[in-house]
């Protein structure tokens, strides 16, 4: 996924590092979400920061930096760790600032700590940057036909597809419950300027959907589930990989 697609955390993640945060964030009335996202437009400033600061060096785009911004920077695993590490510092920091309790103090400068070795290695392994990004899509609409498909609720995904094969990340998925006799269909919405198809992943859970089209479907078609019913395609992905990656004053081209 892209920095720009949203929080690469979700709350549920933030359990993997810390399991009493959802308690704490109750206890407290803080908002995770807002946390969340909180953390990302910082962490985003930082990783802007350090582009331009490189711009002169590395990057392919030095006049056009600013303008873009970090709408083509690819989230990595070392940056997911960071923004989970740095939304935890800034909840556990409000939590001590609401009662001044020396456990959410400790938690806060634990946290703080664990971000900036988030960062580091971050920067270590490099900023991964694409060419042409493209966005996430947003969540498909899905309808349906006459037809002699098997019914049964039917879970469906998207991703935008440039001219050149590149796929964004895919859309929240969207579900639909449909009665024997009645074929899926599913409509992409908002594409970008850069799409010229979108892909169809389809499944029978949340989880478990895979491409169900050979060939992107155009601008503005509508996918339709055949009669013999759903294929076992490809798995779902996360979006583009970076095409080279920005480090401390060094460029790594991948290949």
């Amino acid at each position: 996924m892209l920095l720009t697609d949203g929080n690469p955390n979700d709350t549920t993640d933030l359990t993997v590092y810390e399991t009493d945060i959802l308690s704490v964030a109750v206890t407290e009335s803080i908002n995770l979400d807002t946390k969340l996202t909180l953390a990302t437009l910082e962490i985003s400033e930082d990783v802007l920061d350090v582009l331009l600061d490189h711009t002169w060096i590395v990057d392919p785009l030095p006049n056009m930096r600013r303008t873009i911004g970090v709408s083509d920077v690819v989230v990595s695993q070392q940056m997911q760790r960071w923004h989970a590490l740095h939304t935890l510092a800034i909840v556990y920091r409000d939590a001590y600032n609401n009662q001044l309790n020396d456990r959410y103090r400790a938690k806060w400068k634990e946290y703080a700590a664990l971000a900036q070795d988030g960062r580091a290695k971050t920067l270590k392994f490099g900023i991964g940057v694409v060419a042409n990004p493209i966005p996430e899509a947003e969540t498909p609409v899905l309808g349906s036909v006459n037809g002699n498909a098997a019914g049964g609720t039917f879970y469906a995904q998207v991703t935008w597809v440039s001219a050149t094969g590149q796929e964004g990340a895919p859309s929240v998925a969207s579900a639909l419950t449909l009665e024997s006799g009645n074929n899926l269909t599913v409509q992409a919405v908002s594409p970008p300027a850069i799409a010229t198809g979108f892909n169809v992943y389809i499944g029978t859970s949340e989880d478990s959907t895979t491409l169900q089209n050979s060939s992107p479907v155009a601008i503005g078609g509508t996918f339709t589930m055949p009669d013999s019913g759903l294929v076992i395609g490809t798995p779902v992905g996360t979006g583009q990989a970076a095409d080279y990656f920005v480090t401390g004053g060094s460029l790594l081209r991948r290949g």
